[in-house]
């Protein structure tokens, strides 16, 4: 279901296909290796209620200290007015993905939007204490959905932010930023071309 706000389908396929050229081309050591409608299974984790949710896309990231994977919710929207709902939703899933699969625990989460957030919290939207009031509403039922009634860790909330990111790539920088992308079987120049003009027609 589309949250208000939120672009079209083909649009929002668009978007994350840029995001993740963005990525790849500025951040050293990141490589995506699958999304969410190409190989779904690389992505998806259970809820504690026994529903299936999934990330948008999956990576890793590597350096000369760690490697880790990098699991990522990208979010192409007209207006920004409820992608803090969205995000929400964000910490809920990767909380589950990092505390209930072991071997997911030292992952990274990011969050890629192109509209700054309708709010004030500013880097604290990072923060233990945000994240532990957000998985702690009993209020919000996109969440519940997610975690069930189950116990949030405080230790684990602490670790989680440690590995969440947040990176906002508005309209503008997404026009002039250097992209990286991998060509796929089947692609051409012109399917290519398509994909990052939103799905308009190429001539």
């Amino acid at each position: 279901m589309a949250i208000a706000g939120e672009v079209n389908q083909a649009v929002g396929r668009a978007y994350q296909l840029a995001f993740i050229a963005t990525l790849e081309a500025h951040i050293s050591g990141f490589e995506n290796r699958f999304t969410v409608e190409s190989e779904p299974e690389k992505t998806s984790f259970n809820t504690r209620t026994g529903r299936q949710f999934s990330f948008d896309f999956s990576g890793v990231y590597r350096d000369v200290w760690r490697s880790c994977e990098i699991f990522g919710e990208s979010k192409g929207y007209a207006r920004a007015n409820d992608l803090l709902t969205a995000y929400r939703l964000f910490l809920a899933k990767a909380y589950v993905a990092s505390t209930d699969y072991p071997r997911n625990r030292r992952d990274h989460f990011w969050f890629v939007t192109n509209v700054p957030f309708a709010c004030n919290l500013g880097s604290a939207i990072r923060s233990r204490d945000f994240v532990m009031k957000v998985l702690g509403d009993s209020s919000d039922k996109g969440v519940r959905e997610i975690l069930g009634d189950g116990h949030v860790d405080d230790m684990l909330v602490h670790a989680l932010c440690q590995n969440l990111g947040v990176f906002i790539l508005t309209d503008s920088y997404l026009m002039t930023a250097e992209m990286s992308y991998k060509v796929a079987p089947g692609d051409s120049l012109w399917t290519i071309l398509k994909r990052f003009l939103n799905g308009r027609a190429v001539s």
